[in-house]
């Protein structure tokens, strides 16, 4: 997968019952170079192969688990995270709070908040030079699933072999009249493609994918 200004790395979360893909994204920034929801399996070397980064971001409370590896890796790089991350990793030094700290990348990385999941803290992000939006847990896209039980996970929560919002990640909406305004203004951006943290990318035909999946869960009318 090529994208403007954009690299991957990809790794995968092993137990004997179910592997999760896992991926991290690289951002060539005017402003510096950014290490996008490090995954936890990653290696030194892989870390490294980001090259100078100057920013590491914990998109979601849930994917906080590769912070302390990628700053071990890139000791000089500022760290930010989701309200909560200080309380949950105060073992390390966090520079900015997403949603409270003034995001300094707005103009090529566009920052939304999804309001309502205090256990999550997820927020979307928009790539503007490669107009594709990154999606945490959200939506998933794990087309060839592996593990002897990862079918049975995919499948209670509607995304078994497919591209479509999880009925898990939907559970942690506590607040519906926030979360459901989050999805409104993420229904009106400006995008191409769809990047989930687990799958594969939907390219070219993100946008009109992802409101017919919102659309499947009642989000959008």
């Amino acid at each position: 997968m090529t994208l403007p200004k954009t690299h991957f790395l990809d790794s995968t979360l092993r137990s004997p019952l179910m592997q999760l893909p896992v991926r991290t994204a690289v951002f060539e920034l005017d402003e510096g170079r950014m290490l996008f929801s490090p995954g936890s399996k990653l290696t030194p070397e892989q870390l490294r192969e980001a090259g100078p980064v100057t920013d590491i971001v914990a998109p979601s409370l849930m994917h906080t688990g590769g912070m302390k590896a990628a700053a071990q890796a890139h000791p000089n790089a500022r760290l930010w995270g989701p309200a909560g991350v200080r309380e949950k990793h105060p073992e390390l030094t966090w520079h900015g709070i997403l949603g409270e700290t003034p995001w300094p990348f707005e103009r090529e990385l566009s920052f939304l908040p999804i309001p309502g999941m205090p256990k999550l803290n997820e927020s979307a992000f928009l790539h503007h030079p490669s107009k594709a939006l990154y999606l945490t847990d959200m939506v998933f896209n794990v087309t060839e699933p592996r593990g002897l039980t990862t079918w049975m996970f995919f499948r209670v929560f509607g995304t078994y072999k497919r591209f479509a919002v999880s009925r898990l990640f939907l559970r942690f909406a506590k607040d519906p009249a926030a979360f459901n305004a989050a999805v409104q203004k993420i229904a009106g951006l400006d995008f191409e493609h769809v990047v989930p943290s687990h799958g594969e990318a939907m390219l070219n035909e993100g946008k009109p994918r992802l409101l017919a999946a919102f659309r499947e869960r009642g989000l959008l009318p």
